[in-house]
């Protein structure tokens, strides 16, 4: 890794916090399932991996998170301390999409370029989106990003795709039988991710100095 930058990355946005610290070329990663008290457990755990790497909030050169879509408050407490510590060290903060991360997630799972997501969040909400990864290894997709009721729309969008796809909560029955899917058992993302992602987009953005992020969410689609 020729990447020398120290990234500190949050989420809390779907079902579990998670918080990773690039830190002279190596991970430090905390990870903890939950649905609820994420603001009291993303605390704990930015203190937590702080200490382990030996290292201090203003000595970290950018901080990445994933901005949504996901919880309401879960999105609004990734945002909100990642800007929080941003304001506060004047470090530069990148937002991601939730769905662009879980892509990320995908591709290092799998080594897969093209990902369609369906995730399932409640009864009647389900996350959909497709995304590409380009040539220089950025995930292209937040224009496809949708908040659906049910799957009557999305078997409309994917009835004619075809070729290999890594799938997040999809299903085989929507697509041609010549599609070829290779099955995740991906449901929430995962700060090391953001990190790998981060690494790929700063060294393409090598002046990135932006101080102000922005929640990302969805209006359903019924």
């Amino acid at each position: 890794m020729n990447f020398t930058k120290t990234i500190l990355a949050l989420d809390t946005t779907l079902y579990s916090c998670s918080v990773s610290l690039l830190y002279k070329k190596k991970i430090y990663s905390l990870f903890k399932n939950s649905s609820t008290n994420h603001e009291k457990y993303i605390l704990q755990m930015i203190k937590k991996i702080i200490k382990i790497a030996k290292i201090t909030l203003n000595k970290i050169n950018f901080i990445a998170c994933t901005i949504g879509p996901g919880s309401f408050t879960g999105i609004r407490i990734s945002v909100g301390i990642s800007q929080t510590i941003s304001i506060i060290y004047k470090i530069p903060i990148i937002g991601f999409s939730t769905l662009q991360i879980l892509s990320e997630q995908s591709w290092n799972t799998n080594k897969v370029n093209r990902v369609l997501i369906a995730l399932q969040v409640s009864k009647n909400q389900i996350f959909w989106a497709k995304y590409l990864k380009n040539k220089i290894g950025l995930w292209v997709g937040n224009h496809t990003e949708r908040l659906y009721s049910n799957m009557n729309n999305i078997k409309k969008i994917v009835k004619n795709y075809t070729g290999l796809w890594s799938t997040i909560g999809f299903k085989r029955k929507y697509l041609k039988k010549s599609t070829k899917l290779v099955y995740t058992h991906i449901t929430t993302p995962h700060s090391k991710d953001i990190i790998s992602y981060s690494i790929k987009y700063l060294q393409h953005n090598t002046k990135y100095k932006i101080m102000k992020i922005y929640p990302r969410y969805l209006s359903p689609i019924y």
